[in-house]
């Protein structure tokens, strides 16, 4: 009989399962932080932080973390968004749909279970955003508490389905069927914070209405959606129009190699620029060794003013 009885209970919770499931199990989606499918990272954005409680406005809005902590790769400071609140990124180089997911979204829940939520958007116009179509199979019977825990094969198309280090993957082909977003082109990413709470008033819903119960409420300054950091995965060419007075010789240049600057005019104020957005302050000579400066092969932008003005080359290393 007790047999039969946990039979039932695999069955019963199989018939639920129906996402990818937790980090480690087969059919996991989550892609590590340190994966090489990571070409960029979210770097200039704003917030609209939400409220401490979103059913007792009087305790004011959530103040933990800043825009700032959100860019790069994932680190140790992060920006909690409070009930409802907001992070917007804009990408000068924007993302394309290409095969598979196209970028991912890091939260810094502590393991598989303990999770937080949030809805995730796209516009290729800065003004016009869709949202993927989430979905969230989690019982609604009982408020889930400020500490209770998340299954993750119960849940789809929300950040914040996996833990810390951890990127929960998006796909540009989801939003396909939208004719007024350009999937090859994407300009901006938002992240907009699940309201966990199971009383209609306050409850965020998903793609087919149903309420999502997640942890709520979490009326602590730092509550609800704790971005750590959005990586690309399918990027555009980046858009780079060079000086023509300016060469960069040669180009690829050997990672063990040495490049040149011929210009008519003092270049001032010289950067190396990574795929990660790390910048290194060059010296105003005309020969560099780029091993000096970065160990990686790659597509770089050097960045340098001349005459007072900013201009960008592209370098390759090899």
């Amino acid at each position: 009989m007790k047999n039969l009885f946990l039979i039932l209970v695999v069955i019963s919770c199989s018939a639920f399962a129906q996402f990818a499931p937790v980090v480690g199990m087969e059919g996991c989606i989550a892609i590590p932080m340190d994966s090489p499918l990571f070409v960029a990272w979210a770097e200039n954005g704003s917030v609209e932080k939400g409220w401490v409680n979103s059913a007792d406005t009087t305790l004011g809005k959530v103040d933990f973390g800043f825009i700032e902590d959100c860019y790069g790769a994932p680190n140790p400071a992060v920006l909690s968004l409070g009930d409802g609140g907001s992070a917007t990124f804009e990408f000068s180089t924007t993302i394309k749909n290409g095969d598979g997911f196209d970028f991912a979204v890091f939260e810094n829940g502590f393991d598989d279970y303990f999770l937080e939520l949030a809805f995730v958007e796209v516009s290729s116009d800065g003004e016009n955003f869709f949202r993927f179509e989430a979905q969230s199979l989690t019982s609604t019977e009982n408020q889930i508490g400020a500490f209770g825990l998340l299954e993750t094969e119960l849940i789809h198309n929300l950040a914040g389905k996996y833990p810390g280090q951890w990127g929960t993957p998006f796909d540009l082909s989801d939003l396909e069927i939208h004719t007024d977003l350009n999937t090859a082109a994407i300009s901006h990413i938002r992240i907009v914070d699940v309201v966990g709470s199971i009383n209609p008033l306050y409850a965020s819903v998903d793609a087919n209405n149903r309420i999502i119960n997640d942890p709520w409420p979490t009326a602590f300054n730092m509550g609800g959606f704790d971005l750590d950091a959005i990586g690309v995965i399918h990027q555009n060419p980046l858009n780079i129009i060079e000086c023509p007075e300016v060469s960069v010789f040669p180009n690829p240049v050997s990672i063990s190699g040495i490049f040149r600057f011929q210009s008519p005019h003092a270049i001032k104020n010289c950067k190396l620029i990574d795929a990660l957005g790390n910048s290194y302050l060059l010296p105003e000579i005309k020969e560099i060794r780029i091993s000096d400066y970065s160990p990686h092969k790659g597509l770089y932008i050097l960045e340098y003013e001349i005459l007072g003005r900013i201009h960008h080359h592209k370098l390759l290393v090899r």
